[in-house]
């Protein structure tokens, strides 16, 4: 799914970035952004084990929010001079199009609706 290719491409991003940087010397902050980062890929693969839609569209409003917690967190990095303006300016531009991305999939999955997600017989056809 392209969404979650841009997902991962976001995420890569982020610990580049946690790995690289004066950020690590700031544990709490190092550690918030690590988790929402974590978050987002987590949130999206639960969800998609959702039993419909409405569920599956529950986890991405969570790793929606997660993007956006890991981009504000990595301004206060830029704020506190861990990271460069073209280092924030990258994932913010990667996090703005993913937002996009899981804001239109949320919106499509709640008009859809579909009930009995992934509730087949694997190896077991009937």
């Amino acid at each position: 799914m392209p969404i979650y290719l841009k997902a991962k491409e976001f995420s890569v991003a982020v610990i580049e970035i946690l790995g690289g940087s004066k950020l690590r010397g700031d544990r709490d902050l190092w550690q918030q952004i690590n988790d929402a980062n974590d978050s987002v890929l987590s949130n999206m693969s639960e969800g998609f084990e959702q039993g419909s839609d409405a569920g599956f569209a529950k986890y991405l409003v969570c790793a929606k929010g997660s993007v956006a917690e890991v981009v504000t967190r990595l301004r206060s990095a830029r704020d506190k001079n861990y990271i460069t303006a073209d280092q924030l300016a990258t994932r913010e531009g990667l996090g703005e199009a993913l937002g996009a991305m899981l804001g239109g999939f949320i919106r499509y999955l709640r008009q859809s609706d579909f009930r009995n997600r992934g509730w087949h017989k694997i190896g077991n056809e009937e």
